[in-house]
């Protein structure tokens, strides 16, 4: 009996050993559950915080006006297209783009590096379904447009320049603008700085009144490793103007 007492305390004892161990081989496991979790987190935070910091700032004024401010004066002003070849010798295209009603007249000029030569449309497109209405073809050489019809291009395209061609563009004139609004987007590192301004020079192009105050844009993006920048005019929703020069 007393061998049987001995025996069975004994299987008592380990099996609460066992109980005992196999409760603290369990907390264990959940106390390493939790450091991991928590490590998991604080990695996490961690990332977050240097996402954050890497790109806090580049929807200051400062950086955009240095971002943008800087590659734009090498465009603003060129009076010679012929010149944008010495800046662009794998050739460039340039965009402009105004609204008329329901029209929005598009011209767009290819430079070719290997002739030398920059030719291009105009185009009248419909705004509500795109379709082109009036085209026609355009020439620039010896420091002057021609067309393949003048009458139709003067209706079409009175400026009959660039903006470019006149303006100065450059960190210190920005830095001297009203700023309205800027943004940054981290993801596809798209980028823009909007001033309000009464410039005369663009109201003169635009044939505004000298005094019309007008919104002033500059849009570009990191991800573009060329020269690859458009400027905006907006009035009001009845017009708005761009243009674009891309290498």
């Amino acid at each position: 009996m007393l061998l049987e007492k001995i025996q069975r305390r004994s299987l008592e004892k380990l099996y609460q050993s066992r109980m005992f161990f196999g409760d603290e081989s369990k907390a264990v496991r959940k106390d390493s559950l939790m450091k991991g979790k928590k490590v998991f987190y604080i990695a996490m935070f961690f990332a977050i915080i240097f996402m954050l910091f890497r790109c806090e700032g580049r929807d200051s004024r400062e950086y955009l006006e240095d971002r943008i401010g800087i590659p734009i004066s090498s465009v603003y002003p060129t009076k010679n297209l012929k010149d944008l070849f010495e800046k662009f010798p794998g050739g460039f295209t340039i965009y402009q783009a105004h609204t008329e009603g329901e029209y929005r007249i598009k011209v767009e000029l290819i430079g070719d590096p290997i002739t030398r030569m920059i030719e291009g449309t105009i185009k009248k497109v419909r705004r509500k379904d795109g379709e082109v209405t009036s085209q026609v073809e355009v020439k620039y050489q010896k420091e002057e447009f021609s067309f393949s019809d003048e009458k139709l291009a003067t209706e079409l395209w009175g400026y009959k320049r660039f903006l470019f061609q006149e303006m100065t563009l450059n960190k210190e004139v920005l830095s001297k603008f009203k700023l309205k609004d800027t943004y940054y987007n981290s993801n596809s590192g798209g980028f823009e700085i909007e001033y309000i301004v009464k410039n005369e020079q663009i109201n003169e192009f635009l044939g505004l009144e000298k005094k019309q105050q007008v919104t002033l844009g500059l849009h570009g993006s990191n991800a573009n490793k060329k020269y690859y920048y458009t400027l905006s005019v907006d009035v009001d929703s009845d017009f708005d103007f761009a243009e674009r020069i891309e290498e």
